[in-house]
């Protein structure tokens, strides 16, 4: 009787061990790799040099024409090419805004 209960008890204990170290060695495995990959991160950002801005072509007065339409939208086209840009009437207030206040900075 007691050797049948110790038998149980036994079984048992080694089912529930297994379902741990099975557990465990997932628990691991997850911890190593992302610990792996975060050295790899590090590693990789430290040496990955930073690409320069792209800076795009400045258009220049004798190729641009800028207009406001009726809807107050604010137009610049390219005269070369015919292609034009159409933005939003508040876009064309705030640079407004902004080279009015640079004027008044610089007349100061």
């Amino acid at each position: 009787m007691k050797n049948e209960k110790m038998t149980e008890i036994m079984a048992k204990a080694k089912k529930a061990m297994t379902h741990v170290g099975k557990v465990t060695i997932v628990l691991i495995a997850i911890t190593v790799g992302f610990i792996l990959g975060e050295m790899y991160h590090r590693i990789h950002e430290s040496n990955v040099e930073k690409a320069p801005l792209d800076v795009k072509a400045i258009h220049k007065m004798k190729e641009t024409s800028v207009a406001i339409n009726e809807r107050n939208e604010l137009m610049i086209i390219n005269r070369t090419s015919g292609t034009y840009d159409i933005y939003e009437d508040s876009i064309g207030k705030v640079i407004f805004r902004l080279y009015a206040s640079q004027m008044v900075s610089n007349a100061q």
